[in-house]
């Protein structure tokens, strides 16, 4: 009986601490691992932004965003964000908040720059937003660019070879040069289009946030490892006591099992013949005689 007690322990023990474990790791994730303090920014374009979204400091994280909402203010469309950080936590009031991304696949988070004023914000304040820059975008817009340059050159070449009034061969060259560099910016402009380069920005994004909730994960399933471990090591003469004693009732069940085998073959042997006897007589039940064979009366 102490055995058994020793056991139920030790397995209540590894689920409470799974328990907690779990409770822990779902505390970082969200970010909440304390009282917190919201501030608002304003922004004219939160793509990638929304709830969770970490929040950090110069690089360390604080907090993370709480709401994402649109405001309209003469005709023109902004969008309030609202995010909380840690409530011990001084933010200069020239501090800006800006988007920013880890990297081509990194997430997008909110990092605050900070200030060189003496004067810190307080809750509910609103701090200077700044959007981060859109590689994609500059890169169509060169294109763009190059277009025009391209549609320029071609003009003061045409018009070079009307004032010669003849096509030379270097002419022809530079056509053929132009025509390719238009071909070459239409293709780069076709495929940095407006729709391409959403759809890219959003995969990099979605990319970014899977491989951090990866990274999350994997330390915090690293973490539950060690504690898994700990608690193996701190019980492990109990558990070995435990192994012992189940291989101990093994053996006794396999030593046993020849007559244990033996005699379930014989009360199916007995089942199986009273069976028959029921069928053959159903008075035997009430304890009757078996009914007189009329038939073999009538013979005699």
């Amino acid at each position: 009986m102490k055995h058994e007690n020793v056991n139920y322990l030790v397995v209540g023990s590894f689920v409470l601490a799974m328990i907690v474990a779990l409770v822990v790791s779902l505390t970082l994730i969200s970010g909440r691992d304390g009282d917190t303090e919201s501030y608002n920014v304003y922004y004219n374009s939160v793509a990638g932004l929304k709830y969770g979204t970490i929040v950090s400091y110069e690089g360390y994280q604080l907090g993370q965003v709480e709401s994402v909402e649109p405001v309209q203010t003469n005709g023109r469309t902004r969008y309030k964000v609202t995010f909380g950080i840690r409530e011990d936590w001084n933010v200069p009031s020239d501090s800006i908040a800006q988007i920013v991304s880890s990297g081509l696949l990194g997430g997008i988070t909110i990092n605050i720059n900070e200030g060189i004023s003496d004067t810190a914000l307080k809750p509910g304040d609103t701090l200077q937003g700044q959007e981060g820059a859109d590689l994609f975008a500059a890169v169509g817009g060169a294109a763009g660019d190059i277009k025009l340059l391209i549609g320029d050159v071609r003009k003061f070449v045409n018009t070079l070879n009307n004032e010669l009034g003849k096509e030379s061969g270097i002419l022809d060259d530079a056509k053929q040069l132009m025509q390719r560099l238009d071909n070459s910016a239409a293709n780069l402009e076709g495929i940095l289009s407006e729709g391409n380069v959403k759809s890219i920005n959003s995969t990099i994004k979605n990319l970014g946030s899977l491989a951090q909730r990866l990274d999350q994960t994997i330390s915090e399933v690293d973490k539950t490892i060690k504690s898994a471990g700990s608690l193996v090591d701190e019980n492990r003469d109990d558990l070995k006591r435990s192994i012992r004693l189940m291989s101990a009732s093994l053996e006794t069940v396999s030593q046993h099992i020849d007559t244990i085998t033996y005699n379930l073959e014989g009360t199916s042997r007995n089942m199986n013949e009273f069976s028959r006897q029921i069928r053959e007589n159903p008075g035997l039940l009430l304890g009757s005689t078996p009914p007189k064979d009329k038939a073999a009366g009538a013979a005699k």
